[in-house]
């Protein structure tokens, strides 16, 4: 029977190890997640500039366009204006050649307008690809950090996972099978110390003969709050001396 608790025990350690080592795996690192983040952040914000681009690029080819096609209709009233003797339709084509003038004048504006925005939104997108650059860097190096922290911690847990089968091969089935029921259900703790009549499992007080039994150490016990299995500390841990008296909590756990 003591084998039996000296080897849960041993099993509790691993267990706990093992599970700290499977939180770890899990929870991805604040530097990782920050430098991702900005990565994407980043990649938006280039993202929308060149679709602005794309967009503002379409417009001032429409304009060109227009422009072109103004300027064409402008030589071509030009050359009527020549061509006419009467004063009447004379006049008529210099209002029509002026406006076209304006219109001109207007576009062109608009053109410069837009390749100043272009030319903004272009230092804008390479000051953006330059930061994402060295952000992407910064991704990198810290996911193969992780990567390598992460093979590191599998390498570690798989020792733990051997250490753990050679251990319960020597444990007897009903106790072991018990302790892992425990284990699930009171969040990897399956078993736990009694320090100066206080069970370490669930901090509560356990009754004084439970107690005096319990360091006889020649049967199971369990915890009558938490129901987990519990164990003389100072017969398995020599060494720890007896806490003095602690407050004990009103909670069950």
């Amino acid at each position: 029977m003591q084998e039996d608790i000296a080897r849960l025990i041993e099993l509790q350690k691993l267990d706990l190890e093992i599970y700290r080592i499977e939180r770890a795996l899990a929870e991805v690192p604040q530097s990782l997640q920050r430098a991702k983040r900005e990565s994407e952040i980043k990649a938006e914000r280039l993202n929308k500039i060149e679709a602005t681009l794309e967009e503002k690029g379409k417009q001032k080819k429409l304009f060109e366009e227009e422009l072109q096609e103004e300027q064409k209709r402008l030589k071509q009233t030009q050359t009527r204006l020549t061509q006419i003797r009467g004063s009447r339709e004379y006049q008529v084509l210099l209002r029509e050649i002026e406006e076209m003038k304006r219109t001109i004048r207007q576009k062109e504006e608009e053109i410069l307008k837009m390749m100043e925005e272009i030319e903004t939104l272009e230092k804008d997108r390479d000051k953006i690809l330059e930061e994402l650059r060295e952000i992407n860097k910064i991704l990198e190096a810290e996911n193969n950090k992780f990567e390598e922290f992460k093979r590191e911690l599998e390498e570690e847990k798989k020792r733990l996972l051997q250490r753990r089968s050679r251990i319960i091969e020597k444990i007897s089935a009903p106790i072991l099978k018990k302790y892992e029921l425990i284990s699930q259900k009171k969040g990897g703790i399956g078993i736990a110390g009694v320090d100066n009549g206080v069970c370490e499992g669930c901090f509560m007080a356990i009754p004084p003969q439970l107690y005096n039994e319990l360091q006889k150490d020649n049967r199971y016990y369990e915890c009558p709050h938490c129901k987990r299995l519990i164990y003389y500390k100072k017969i398995y841990h020599p060494e720890e001396k007896e806490s003095p008296p602690k407050e004990v909590s009103s909670k069950i756990q």
